[in-house]
């Protein structure tokens, strides 16, 4: 009988088995390692700056962006409270108070009552760039509501009844643009570019550019200015998607 070497008859037997272990383990690093960098590039990206675009200024610095995945930035909209919370990865606004009587009995007034959602987003540049992603929950248009206020009581902009919008300029004439389509409980993807007696609008890809001596953000009654002012009427919430602000020289 032939005499085998243990050691070299067992490292036979074990020789297929120890390379589809090898190979085994190499796959399975190879897709470790793929997870980890498709990771890091879907991280590296959602952290990448919003990319800048403007009919009106070749350049603008970022000094603002928020998708709502965090906590409420107190500077741009103030403190949260009970009708101003991020929910699912949005900034959902609601009335303070559901009825007149309640609304006295806390507040011991008869006027401003909060029976209305109403937000400002604040500290907004003299020249600016926004991008907004937006809309007001709200069962039919009401006098006056919704209005989104680009400075506080100054550019109105407004829903038409049947879809599209409407722009009011302070003391000065009204636009009316039925092409953007714009209507209750959709979402609105709003551009602002502005400069004193500049504006250029640009709402679900229909823009429009308004030159004119009213187009001006500037209210010097209000002290907490330039701001924008959402204002939704009886029945309503407003939601944020995303907001990117560029302030902008030239």
């Amino acid at each position: 009988m032939q005499n085998k070497d243990p050691a070299t008859s067992g490292f036979d037997r074990r020789t297929p088995r120890n390379k589809t272990r090898a190979n085994c383990c190499t796959w399975l690093t190879v897709m470790m390692f793929s997870a980890v960098l498709c990771l890091f590039t879907f991280d590296a990206s959602a952290d990448d700056p919003p990319e800048f675009k403007s009919e009106i200024f070749k350049t603008g610095t970022l000094v603002y962006s928020d998708d709502f995945d965090g906590g409420i930035n107190r500077e741009r909209w103030g403190a949260p409270t009970k009708d101003k919370q991020i929910r699912n990865r949005n900034l959902v606004v609601a009335a303070k108070f559901q009825s007149k009587e309640e609304a006295i009995k806390v507040l011991k007034r008869d006027h401003h009552l909060g029976l209305e959602p109403v937000v400002h987003l604040n500290r907004i540049p003299e020249q600016f760039v926004c991008h907004m992603r937006y809309k007001f929950e709200k069962k039919k248009l009401s006098a006056g509501r919704p209005s989104f206020q680009i400075g506080h009581h100054m550019i109105i902009l407004n829903y038409l009844k049947g879809g599209g919008h409407q722009i009011k300029l302070p003391n000065g004439p009204t636009y009316t643009v039925p092409a953007s389509k714009m209507k209750l409980n959709e979402w609105v993807d709003l551009i602002i570019e502005y400069k004193k007696g500049t504006i250029r609008i640009s709402i679900n890809g229909c823009s429009k550019t308004y030159e004119h001596e009213k187009v001006t953000i500037v209210n010097k009654n209000d002290k907490n200015g330039p701001r924008f002012s959402l204002k939704g009427g009886d029945d309503c919430q407003i939601v944020f998607d995303s907001v990117h602000l560029w302030e902008c020289s030239k």
